[in-house]
């Protein structure tokens, strides 16, 4: 078997820049993500450091938990000597063959997330190490209230903050197939998994499954950066990955069929026989030809008709249904007048908001426009009624948080005893 991967990642909608980073590295059969945080693009330092010791160490023939390990000593030893790094960190999530077997391993620290996907199932294979993700496994909190909690962006683990860290090893066996996803949380936090799953059902290539999902998670909103790297698992007809075995390994081929002889009374019935075949062919070939446009022509119309778009019209902010301009014939319809105009945005000085109007702002779902009209409704109230409106507090960690910075941040004490 070998493994096949792609990429994306991007600022998203929100920040000024991306503390993201992600590993694809052939040889070694080695993929990572990694999510930054510090001030002063700290953050980008960290991510791009682990990312870097870590290939470095894999490649020295090092197991995958010295090689985390190795990242985070690169992490903190540059922190500690640069103090305008200090306080910087990053998550890493990362995957690697098992060369002892058919197994892939996962490498672990942070709240970046591993998926693997299997006929189409996809099922989250790290737990994070965050805040309100231990609440909810002590049974403090529900997974809804995890996703509302305002300390959900406090991680507890992470590489950099201390010169010794704690390393999630996780093995998974794997078959052709399968597919892992490695991802940050700019993507979960803005994706349900089964919009997560809808996606890596529909698009087998790994880039561009990567680059639909993190489309995807801009257009819910984009709150953080994105990153995703889809790892397919090709079965190439040798007996395994770096030589270990796997059942069902392709069997010699059949014995060709022994010649076909006819005798002289037979030729001419089965010459009728060969036009019957060469019908059957050309019926063969042309209906699954129009099913495929019959499927192409109802896939364009689905498409046309499930899109949602905001813009700007007569000083209104209106949210359409369909795809702007039309598309074959189906032509989008107003679906609400959301009362939000477009002089308020300018008094209120939201230059993010009314440019992404203007340039047409899109989503996937009715649900998708209506979180993202949510939140601009919401920072509109906080705007116009500050002395009314209570914003809830968290606890950060004792960094120098500068705008751009990721969301994540850690908590090296103890975590409150509630939510």
């Amino acid at each position: 078997m070998r493994l096949l991967a792609g990429a994306a990642t991007d600022v998203g909608m929100v920040r000024e820049g991306n503390e993201d980073g992600f590993l694809i590295d052939d040889r070694l059969q080695l993929f990572a993500v990694a999510d930054g945080m510090g001030g002063h693009q700290a953050g980008e330092v960290a991510s791009a450091t682990a990312l870097e010791a870590l290939r470095a160490s894999v490649a020295t023939g090092t197991g995958l938990e010295q090689a985390v390990t190795a990242a985070n000593a690169a992490v903190f030893e540059k922190a500690s000597a640069d103090e305008a790094l200090r306080g910087m960190g990053t998550t890493l999530t990362t995957l690697s063959i098992d060369p002892a077997g058919a197994e892939l391993v996962i490498g672990h620290v942070g709240d970046s997330r591993a998926y693997l996907v299997r006929d189409g199932d996809l099922r989250q294979i790290t737990e994070d190490h965050s805040l309100v993700e231990e609440l909810v496994r002590e049974g403090r909190l529900t997974p809804e209230q995890a996703d509302v909690h305002p300390q959900r962006s406090i991680i507890t683990r992470a590489l950099g903050i201390d010169a010794a860290v704690s390393v999630d090893l996780v093995p998974v066996e794997i078959r052709a197939g399968d597919r892992i996803l490695l991802c940050s949380d700019g993507l979960t936090t803005m994706l349900r998994p089964s919009d997560i799953a809808t996606i890596l059902r529909r698009e087998p290539d790994p880039g561009r499954a990567a680059d639909l999902l993190v489309d995807a998670a801009n257009a819910a909103g984009g709150e953080d950066n994105i990153t995703a790297l889809v790892v397919e698992v090709e079965d190439d007809g040798l007996a395994g990955i770096t030589g270990a075995h796997v059942a069902g390994a392709a069997a010699s081929p059949p014995p060709a069929p022994p010649a076909d002889v006819e005798a002289p009374a037979a030729r001419r019935p089965r010459r009728r026989r060969g036009r019957g075949r060469t019908i059957g062919r050309v019926v063969l070939w042309t209906l699954p030809v129009l099913i495929i446009f019959g499927i192409a022509f109802g896939a364009v119309g689905w498409y046309a008709r499930h899109g949602y778009y905001l813009q700007f019209a007569d000083n209104h902010v209106v949210l359409f249904k369909g795809v702007e301009g039309g598309l074959l014939g189906w032509n989008p319809t107003r679906a609400e007048t959301t009362g939000i105009t477009r002089t308020q945005l300018e008094k209120l000085q939201f230059a993010a908001a009314i440019d992404a109007i203007d340039t047409t702002k899109t989503f996937g779902s009715r649900a998708d426009a209506d979180a993202y009209l949510r939140r601009l409704r919401r920072g509109i109230d906080i705007a116009e009624h500050p002395t009314t409106t209570t914003i809830p507090t968290t606890t950060t960690a004792p960094t120098t948080t500068v705008p751009g910075a990721t969301a994540t941040t850690t908590v090296p004490t103890t975590p409150p005893s509630g939510p």
